[in-house]
């Protein structure tokens, strides 16, 4: 209960930032998802459960800023305001992975584990897609 506190104060104080304290605060949020992710890269190249688990949870945590609407408003370019609905399912399907990956791990299911790490992945990589326009 006092992680979700936590969170929704996070949250609250994100949604009243102004524009380059709310990219200040995105930047945080994506370099601690990077090293959540490179946790889990490590973690399965050196056969470390703990690793993958601590860089699950990392990511985990760090993409709930990404569950508010007003948050995703104020990180958004100007251009894709209008795309925080794409924004927000990328961020649950990031989330869906993560709770995947844990129950795969959970069974000693690496390779399904590393799938559903792919589509974490995958899903980050089509969020950059839409706020960068690659």
């Amino acid at each position: 209960m006092k992680k979700y506190t936590l969170i929704l104060a996070s949250l609250a104080l994100c949604s009243s930032l102004h524009a380059s304290e709310a990219e200040k605060v995105n930047a945080m949020v994506m370099l601690n998802m990077e090293n959540g992710l490179a946790n889990i890269q490590k973690g399965f190249l050196y056969n470390n459960l703990d690793l993958i688990k601590s860089g699950v949870d990392l990511v985990q945590k760090e993409n709930a800023t990404y569950h508010n609407r007003d948050v995703l408003k104020s990180i958004l370019p100007e251009s894709k305001k209008q795309m925080e609905n794409l924004a927000l399912i990328t961020s649950k399907r990031i989330d869906n992975a993560a709770d995947e990956m844990k129950s795969y791990l959970a069974l000693k299911q690496m390779k399904k584990a590393h799938s559903a790490f792919s589509d974490m992945v995958n899903a980050c990589t089509d969020c950059h897609t839409l706020v960068r326009g690659w």
